[in-house]
Protein backbone atom coordinates (compact mmCIF):
# COMPACT_ATOMS: atom_id res chain seq x y z
CA UNK A 1 0.00 0.00 0.00
CA UNK A 2 3.04 2.24 1.18
CA UNK A 3 4.56 1.74 -2.55
CA UNK A 4 1.91 2.64 -4.31
CA UNK A 5 1.11 5.74 -2.55
CA UNK A 6 4.86 6.57 -3.30
CA UNK A 7 4.84 5.86 -6.82
CA UNK A 8 1.02 8.06 -7.35
CA UNK A 9 2.62 11.01 -5.15
CA UNK A 10 6.24 10.74 -7.40
CA UNK A 11 3.49 10.31 -10.73
CA UNK A 12 1.29 13.38 -9.61
CA UNK A 13 4.90 15.13 -8.84
CA UNK A 14 6.12 14.89 -12.02
CA UNK A 15 3.22 15.92 -14.29
CA UNK A 16 2.96 18.93 -11.68
CA UNK A 17 6.39 19.61 -12.49
CA UNK A 18 5.92 19.25 -16.40
CA UNK A 19 2.82 21.34 -16.37
CA UNK A 20 3.33 23.73 -19.12
CA UNK A 21 3.89 22.92 -22.67
CA UNK A 22 7.30 24.88 -24.21
CA UNK A 23 6.44 24.76 -27.90
CA UNK A 24 5.74 28.56 -27.91
CA UNK A 25 7.76 31.47 -27.20
CA UNK A 26 7.21 35.04 -27.81
CA UNK A 27 8.78 37.00 -30.99
CA UNK A 28 11.34 38.66 -28.43
CA UNK A 29 12.95 36.22 -27.68
CA UNK A 30 13.05 34.68 -30.93
CA UNK A 31 14.89 37.80 -32.16
CA UNK A 32 17.34 36.72 -29.06
CA UNK A 33 17.57 33.15 -29.60
CA UNK A 34 21.29 31.61 -30.01
CA UNK A 35 21.55 30.36 -33.70
CA UNK A 36 21.50 26.73 -33.85
CA UNK A 37 24.52 24.62 -36.09
CA UNK A 38 23.63 22.02 -38.28
CA UNK A 39 24.23 18.89 -36.78
CA UNK A 40 26.79 17.69 -39.43
CA UNK A 41 28.94 20.33 -37.75
CA UNK A 42 29.71 17.84 -34.58
CA UNK A 43 31.76 16.11 -37.04
CA UNK A 44 31.35 12.33 -36.68
CA UNK A 45 28.17 10.33 -34.86
CA UNK A 46 27.87 10.07 -31.71
CA UNK A 47 25.30 8.46 -28.98
CA UNK A 48 25.07 9.03 -25.41
CA UNK A 49 22.75 7.90 -22.56
CA UNK A 50 22.42 10.75 -19.73
CA UNK A 51 20.50 11.61 -16.55
CA UNK A 52 19.82 15.16 -16.53
CA UNK A 53 18.59 16.49 -13.37
CA UNK A 54 16.72 20.51 -13.55
CA UNK A 55 16.27 22.92 -11.17
CA UNK A 56 13.91 25.82 -12.22
CA UNK A 57 13.43 28.54 -10.10
CA UNK A 58 11.45 26.06 -7.12
CA UNK A 59 10.91 23.36 -9.42
CA UNK A 60 12.80 20.26 -9.82
CA UNK A 61 13.02 17.08 -12.14
CA UNK A 62 15.08 14.59 -13.11
CA UNK A 63 14.91 12.75 -16.73
CA UNK A 64 16.51 10.08 -18.78
CA UNK A 65 17.49 10.91 -21.98
CA UNK A 66 18.98 9.59 -24.91
CA UNK A 67 21.08 11.73 -27.43
CA UNK A 68 21.76 10.65 -30.86
CA UNK A 69 23.45 12.65 -33.75
CA UNK A 70 24.21 10.54 -36.90
CA UNK A 71 24.98 12.60 -40.22
CA UNK A 72 22.14 15.48 -40.30
CA UNK A 73 19.63 14.36 -37.42
CA UNK A 74 20.28 15.10 -34.29
CA UNK A 75 18.16 13.39 -32.03
CA UNK A 76 16.66 13.49 -27.94
CA UNK A 77 14.28 11.45 -26.39
CA UNK A 78 13.38 12.33 -22.85
CA UNK A 79 11.79 9.85 -20.34
CA UNK A 80 10.76 10.88 -17.02
CA UNK A 81 12.05 9.36 -14.01
CA UNK A 82 9.31 6.52 -14.21
CA UNK A 83 10.38 6.06 -17.63
CA UNK A 84 7.69 7.81 -19.22
CA UNK A 85 8.21 9.33 -21.94
CA UNK A 86 8.41 13.10 -22.13
CA UNK A 87 9.50 14.00 -25.65
CA UNK A 88 11.46 13.30 -28.92
CA UNK A 89 12.98 15.84 -30.69
CA UNK A 90 14.26 15.52 -33.71
CA UNK A 91 16.66 18.58 -35.60
CA UNK A 92 17.96 18.35 -39.34
CA UNK A 93 19.59 21.60 -39.41
CA UNK A 94 16.43 23.16 -41.11
CA UNK A 95 13.63 22.35 -38.73
CA UNK A 96 12.69 20.89 -35.29
CA UNK A 97 10.30 18.35 -34.82
CA UNK A 98 8.91 17.98 -31.19
CA UNK A 99 6.43 15.02 -30.04
CA UNK A 100 5.49 15.72 -26.34
CA UNK A 101 3.66 12.91 -24.42
CA UNK A 102 4.41 15.03 -21.48
CA UNK A 103 5.01 18.92 -21.43
CA UNK A 104 8.24 19.77 -20.28
CA UNK A 105 9.12 23.10 -18.38
CA UNK A 106 8.79 26.78 -20.44
CA UNK A 107 12.48 27.46 -19.94
CA UNK A 108 13.39 24.42 -21.99
CA UNK A 109 11.53 25.08 -25.42
CA UNK A 110 12.97 22.95 -28.48
CA UNK A 111 15.14 25.69 -29.69
CA UNK A 112 17.05 26.36 -26.27
CA UNK A 113 17.83 23.07 -25.70
CA UNK A 114 18.87 22.10 -28.66
CA UNK A 115 20.93 25.46 -28.32
CA UNK A 116 22.10 24.20 -24.82
CA UNK A 117 23.24 20.86 -25.93
CA UNK A 118 25.51 22.30 -29.19
CA UNK A 119 26.72 24.82 -26.14
CA UNK A 120 27.52 21.77 -23.81
CA UNK A 121 29.00 19.08 -26.55
CA UNK A 122 29.61 21.14 -29.63
CA UNK A 123 33.59 22.17 -30.31
CA UNK A 124 34.35 25.45 -30.00
CA UNK A 125 35.95 26.18 -32.87
CA UNK A 126 32.42 25.03 -34.48
CA UNK A 127 30.44 27.06 -31.84
CA UNK A 128 32.37 30.44 -31.96
CA UNK A 129 32.12 31.97 -35.41
CA UNK A 130 28.56 31.12 -35.95
CA UNK A 131 27.66 32.90 -32.27
CA UNK A 132 30.18 35.44 -33.03
CA UNK A 133 28.38 36.16 -36.27
CA UNK A 134 24.96 37.14 -34.29
CA UNK A 135 26.28 38.81 -31.62
CA UNK A 136 27.42 36.43 -28.88
CA UNK A 137 30.49 35.49 -27.11
CA UNK A 138 31.41 31.75 -26.40
CA UNK A 139 34.92 31.85 -24.25
CA UNK A 140 36.79 29.14 -22.52
CA UNK A 141 38.78 30.88 -19.78
CA UNK A 142 40.95 28.40 -18.31
CA UNK A 143 40.41 24.49 -19.13
CA UNK A 144 36.48 23.00 -18.00
CA UNK A 145 34.68 26.05 -18.29
CA UNK A 146 32.86 27.84 -21.01
CA UNK A 147 31.18 31.25 -20.66
CA UNK A 148 28.28 32.46 -22.90
CA UNK A 149 27.70 36.59 -22.84
CA UNK A 150 25.73 38.81 -25.14
CA UNK A 151 27.50 41.93 -24.79
CA UNK A 152 28.70 42.56 -21.10
CA UNK A 153 25.67 40.13 -20.07
CA UNK A 154 26.74 36.75 -18.56
CA UNK A 155 24.18 34.68 -20.54
CA UNK A 156 25.39 30.73 -19.71
CA UNK A 157 28.20 28.78 -18.12
CA UNK A 158 29.50 25.60 -18.52
CA UNK A 159 31.68 23.47 -16.03
CA UNK A 160 33.23 19.98 -17.20
CA UNK A 161 33.73 17.46 -14.52
CA UNK A 162 36.09 16.49 -17.47
CA UNK A 163 38.20 16.73 -20.96
CA UNK A 164 35.61 14.37 -22.53
CA UNK A 165 31.65 15.70 -21.70
CA UNK A 166 30.28 12.57 -23.76
CA UNK A 167 31.97 10.59 -20.84
CA UNK A 168 31.49 12.55 -17.90
CA UNK A 169 29.27 15.09 -15.94
CA UNK A 170 28.97 18.49 -16.73
CA UNK A 171 27.01 21.69 -15.38
CA UNK A 172 25.05 24.54 -17.47
CA UNK A 173 23.87 27.63 -15.49
CA UNK A 174 21.44 29.36 -17.95
CA UNK A 175 21.50 32.99 -15.96
CA UNK A 176 19.34 34.28 -18.74
CA UNK A 177 16.01 32.01 -18.14
CA UNK A 178 17.00 31.11 -14.48
CA UNK A 179 17.65 27.24 -14.85
CA UNK A 180 20.56 24.55 -14.07
CA UNK A 181 21.34 21.48 -15.51
CA UNK A 182 23.28 18.84 -14.23
CA UNK A 183 24.17 16.16 -17.07
CA UNK A 184 25.60 12.75 -15.93
CA UNK A 185 26.22 11.15 -19.71
CA UNK A 186 27.95 8.03 -21.12
CA UNK A 187 28.73 7.89 -24.48
CA UNK A 188 27.57 4.68 -26.40
CA UNK A 189 29.85 5.54 -29.08
CA UNK A 190 33.40 6.17 -29.89
CA UNK A 191 34.39 10.18 -31.40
Amino acid sequence: MRNSVIIRFVVLLEFMLLSSCASLHPPSEAANARPLLAPATLKGDREATQIVHGAFGARELTMHCVLTVHGDILTVVGLTALGVRAFTLHYDGKEIQVDHDLPVPPQLTPERLLADIQLVYWPLSALQPVLQKAGWQLTEPFSGTRRLRRGATLIAEIHYAAADPWNARSWLVNLQHSYTLGIESTSLTAP
